[in-house]
């Protein structure tokens, strides 16, 4: 018979061993999954490989999808550490791309390029804190479940996104697609590198990184927010406000997924369209988790699914291979590691017999 017993401190080596044993499940069940496409995984794996990494041009992509999902991702750890799963960063990111869209349609001719970036920035973390903000609420009043609420507004963002692209917001010179007008150049983050589209978002997305590690780890909040995650009813007991710190996380959280949403259309679309990639938000879940809910380490974690995202795209193009297996590999690892958190918090017996 089974039995679970809590850890009161976990291993190194399963911290390390766990996520790495996901990672090669998770690129087992895709390469599975290609076999059935009569293509040799390992051929294209190799093509995934040098599409992320083969060339100074492809490196660089490979920079650029980290951008997004590192912002996200961060801000999702914030909250992941409290027990309070945030589904919606999809939509904080819509939201934080239309906010700042307005500034960037509106403002372009009366602003200096430092003062518009400036504010377009602000108004799309304010545009992802208002979106996290209702499911926060929701949550620290009336016990909503989080879950529910941030994945429905995931749908409202969207079709608010499709209302702007389809009616006020479309350009009219677009012959009928659904998007605006190119911004100004006063409205683009600037690159960082030259003949790349690596921009500026790359700073923010170090700095938040930073940031968020040390709120985590040096600061009252992030205490808090451990104790929290740890033991409700405990934090409860000591006097922490846990409604506040619910509201105080998810602001932060949607803050960062909307300046990512920012940062994508102003620093790599420049426009707003309804193909914004949002689906980083669901993919920077993974990265949260893979990174061990450590805000550093999601920077090196970041990188590494955002290669997976550019090497797609080659054998896309290339071998004819679905980029859905892109997905079926990121959701295996998730998969497998979520399954791998129960070995690592808990020690697992078998008729009395200790196994792991």
């Amino acid at each position: 018979m089974l039995k679970f017993e809590k850890r009161e401190n976990i291993p190194l080596h399963l911290r390390i061993l766990i996520p790495l044993i996901s990672i090669l499940l998770g690129v087992l069940i895709g390469g599975i999954a290609v076999m059935f496409s009569q293509v040799n995984p390992l051929t294209v794996y190799k093509a995934i490989f040098i599409g992320a990494f083969g060339s100074t041009y492809v490196f660089s992509e490979t920079i650029v999808v980290a951008i997004p999902l590192l912002l996200i991702s961060v801000g999702l750890i914030l909250v992941f550490k409290m027990n309070y799963w945030n589904i919606g960063a999809y939509g904080q990111y819509i939201m934080g791309a239309i906010f700042c869209t307005y500034f960037a349609l509106n403002s372009a001719e009366t602003m200096s390029r430092p003062i518009l970036l400036m504010m377009m920035c602000i108004a799309g973390m304010v545009g992802g804190a208002l979106w996290a903000l209702i499911p926060a609420a929701l949550k620290a009043y009336w016990k909503v479940n989080e879950v529910i609420a941030t994945l429905l507004l995931n749908y409202i963002a969207l079709y608010s996104l499709k209302f702007l692209m389809y009616g006020p917001w479309r350009n009219p010179r677009s012959f009928g697609f659904p998007l605006t007008k190119i911004f100004d150049l006063n409205a683009q983050l600037p690159k960082l590198i030259s003949h790349t589209r690596i921009h500026l978002g790359l700073i923010f997305g170090i700095i938040a990184a930073i940031i968020i590690w040390i709120i985590i780890k040096k600061t009252k909040f992030g205490y808090e927010i451990r104790v929290i995650g740890e033991n409700e009813i405990a934090a409860r007991y000591a006097g922490i406000n846990i409604a506040k710190n619910i509201i105080l996380a998810m602001i932060i959280s949607g803050g960062l997924a909307g300046l990512a949403g920012m940062a994508q259309i102003s620093g790599i679309i420049h426009m707003l369209q309804i193909e914004i990639n949002p689906d980083y938000g669901y993919t920077a879940i993974i990265v949260a988790w893979l990174s061990g809910l450590n805000a550093l380490t999601a920077m090196i974690v970041s990188f590494f699914l955002g290669g997976l995202f550019a090497g797609a795209s080659q054998i896309q193009i290339t071998m004819k291979v679905p980029i859905g297996i892109v997905g079926l590999i990121e959701s295996s690892i998730l998969f497998f590691l979520l399954g791998g958190a129960i070995l690592t918090n808990y020690k697992l017996y078998y008729k009395g017999r200790k196994i792991i």
